[in-house]
């Protein structure tokens, strides 16, 4: 099964609209605050120790969420994403609120961006979403300046997770709010997948944490049958849910490491392994000859950062 990603598209003019399609008005009001007050806190604390960080790009931006949150924090934002539609409706909304951000069609995988440009990179409900998110991680950190910071949310994929974000938000008629194909369960991603990953791309996890509701199953069940037949506004579902960061990954979590630089060891093992890799394919086809990336020493402005 494919995830309907064109739903964007055929939806994309009515991501501002208050009481719009839940596809969209459940991400502007279920889940982006807690995330952007997550982003915010840690953003503003190493921009208290290097303040000339400002230039954030925001993959799969969608209709702007995040990113005009984020651009109200005088950051300089740039927002991509694949739907031109998406795209269209984020430029319009933005203007309205005389946010100077820079929108642009594109994909993750793909991002046309030079390398080391940015200071930030969110990539939010985003990864579960496409073919190889290991390639967009690898754009991720090629356009991330040395020291960074990449955040990430995303889905677990646990039998939790197939019961709450497939069977409760996409298919059970009493409380679905979802198109029954925007989440693929074969394509939810454990988190010791994502960090194997992100140090693969030179990225080093600084923390990685739950999202998960402040309320008990049984009353979060009845406030969506009440959203479901017009009873609850998505804005009083949102208060009501409570969602949260904490230590429970089993269904949603989100988290964010930093872009480390090589060394200078580093870069005459790059170099040579090159030269290496050359005279081997001339020699035999298929050589798969990987490069070693060594890890420093986490960032030190990080420690004992407020949450």
């Amino acid at each position: 099964m494919e995830v309907n990603n064109a739903i964007y598209d055929d939806l994309g003019h009515a991501w501002w609209d208050d009481d719009g399609d839940g596809n969209l008005v459940s991400l502007r009001y279920l889940s982006n605050p807690v995330k952007f007050n997550y982003i915010h806190s840690i953003v503003m604390h190493i921009r208290s120790h290097r303040p000339d960080c400002r230039t954030l790009l925001d993959i799969g931006c969608g209709g702007g969420y995040l990113s005009e949150e984020l651009a109200k924090i005088d950051l300089d934002v740039t927002g991509l994403d694949p739907s031109p539609a998406s795209i269209e409706a984020a430029r319009i909304h933005a203007e309205k609120e005389s946010l100077a951000i820079e929108y642009c069609e594109g994909y993750g995988e793909k991002l046309p961006f030079e390398s080391n440009r940015f200071d930030f990179a969110c990539c939010c409900d985003v990864l579960e979403h496409v073919d190889d998110f290991s390639q967009v991680i690898k754009e991720i950190s090629r356009v991330l300046k040395p020291g960074g910071v990449f955040f990430y949310d995303t889905i677990n994929r646990t039998l939790i997770s197939k019961f709450v974000m497939i069977n409760i938000m996409q298919e059970w008629q009493g409380t679905a709010f979802l198109d029954p194909t925007i989440h693929v369960w074969d394509k939810f991603i454990k988190p010791q997948e994502l960090l194997s990953v992100l140090a693969e791309h030179q990225l080093v996890s600084q923390e990685l944490k739950g999202l998960s509701p402040g309320m008990n199953f049984i009353a979060h069940y009845f406030n969506l049958r009440k959203r479901a037949i017009g009873k609850m506004s998505w804005q009083e579902l949102g208060k009501r849910l409570k969602l949260n960061i904490n230590r429970n990954t089993t269904c949603t979590y989100i988290g964010y490491a930093v872009k480390q630089p090589l060394t200078r060891r580093d870069n005459r093992t790059q170099r040579s392994s090159t030269a290496h890799k050359a005279i081997a394919h001339r020699r035999v086809q298929n050589t798969n000859n990987r490069n070693h990336i060594s890890i420093i020493p986490q960032m030190g402005w990080l420690d004992n950062r407020p949450i």
